[in-house]
């Protein structure tokens, strides 16, 4: 059985996933990168990678390195010809018979027409609107997949056109991406927007808006983009500073916005503790509150507010697609959603045995020995080791 993976699935415009294949008691062979981190978001191979694992049946052939297993363990080859060893797998699936595709009758012809081209643009979808109660959600992340949904039809009406989106690592966001997932809309992400969430990365979300504003040919290019990030990874890498700075500084063709989540905290980072920290919390209301007054800058306190912003960002897209509205780039910062999940620390005794903890104690110790006051220990939020130094600390 052949099949994609839902991650580059999610670089494509689609109102419905393709259903997936069954890979339960299969030798599972992934060609490309995994990343744990997005498999988490849109719930996609990470359950399948622990299963195939744990019964000795998986292989990963990435670009220069392959993991096979061999026996009871495991086997990282690496500077392996990657191309030579794709072709020997190929080559032997046919040998073994049929070949399927995963995904249902069709849908190929139909994945393929999307990734490499159109026969012919679909009618351009009708901006979204509310009245009153109706269209009203208990969830406020629904709003932002019935703008996804909008985008992507925007993008199967404009085949030619760039409409993507880009996300970055922060608990909204993430909340946010599973809500998208879960409806089975299209993230309409790029492979850009593949790595950066397969490396977790923190802000890199805010070079791409720099190099979609500032650099040709993107910024002589008509386009729809967004960019999601928290508030905290976007002051960590001054979104704020640079999107203004863009703004004054930059005339692109393109329609940008940029959302911001302002939950005041570093949440995911709490979320890795599983304590809510003071030096986590984020002083920056006001800061926002004098953003506001800019008349690119728009602030959503609640559901209400948030389904009007979504309203109008699709109905000045398609005034921008008709040559009616100029484009340009505007921020929108979101007040008013949080979310409460269970931390993910688990199994906390792998850590308190660890090589890693033994080392920090036996530096650490080193360092403050015959100190008579305390030595006051500064740790970056990386994801790797927040965990170790926050049980170091405890």
């Amino acid at each position: 059985i052949v099949s994609m993976s839902l991650d580059w699935v999610n670089t494509l415009p689609l109102a419905e996933m393709p259903k997936r294949p069954d890979t339960s008691k299969r030798l599972l062979i992934f060609v490309g990168t995994p990343g744990k981190y997005l498999s988490m978001c849109i719930r996609s191979t990470r359950l399948r990678f622990d299963d195939a694992y744990g019964d000795n049946r998986l292989v990963m052939l990435c670009r220069g390195v392959c993991m096979l297993p061999l026996g009871t363990q495991e086997q990282n080859v690496f500077g392996v010809d990657s191309e030579a060893v794709f072709d020997t797998i190929s080559r032997s699936v046919r040998n073994r018979g049929a070949v399927f595709w995963g995904h249902g009758p069709g849908s190929k012809a139909i994945l393929m027409q999307k990734a490499f081209g159109y026969t012919s643009p679909e009618p351009m979808p009708a901006p979204v609107t509310f009245s009153g109660d109706a269209g009203g959600s208990n969830n406020s992340f629904d709003y932002f997949v019935q703008y996804m949904t909008y985008l992507n039809k925007v993008k199967l009406a404009k085949p030619s056109m760039p409409v993507l989106n880009w996300y970055d690592t922060g608990l909204l966001v993430s909340v946010m991406q599973g809500a998208i997932a879960e409806s089975g809309v299209s993230m309409l992400t790029d492979k850009d927007g593949l790595a950066m969430l397969r490396d977790a990365s923190i802000g890199h979300i805010i070079s791409k808006l720099n190099q979609l504003i500032a650099v040709e040919p993107y910024n002589t290019t008509k386009g729809v983009y967004n960019f999601f990030i928290g508030d905290g990874a976007c002051r960590l890498n001054g979104g704020v500073e640079l999107a203004l700075h863009l703004m004054e500084g930059y005339k692109a063709k393109s329609m940008t916005t940029l959302f911001i989540f302002n939950n005041h905290k570093w949440a995911i980072e709490d979320n890795l503790v599983a304590e809510a920290e003071q030096e986590h919390v984020l002083y920056n209301a006001q800061f926002y509150d004098l953003l506001s007054q800019h008349g690119r800058v728009a602030i959503c306190s609640d559901e209400l507010e948030l389904r009007e912003v979504i309203a109008f960002l699709t109905k000045k897209t398609d005034l921008y697609l008709k040559g009616q509205a100029d484009p340009g780039l505007s921020m929108v910062v979101i007040r008013g959603l949080d979310v409460t999940l269970p931390p993910v620390l688990g199994d906390i005794d792998p850590i308190l045995k660890s090589p890693e903890m033994a080392f920090m104690r036996k530096v650490l110790g080193k360092f403050a020995e015959g100190c008579n006051n305390k030595v006051p220990i500064y740790g970056c939020s990386a994801f790797e080791y927040i965990q170790y130094l926050h049980l170091f600390m405890e």
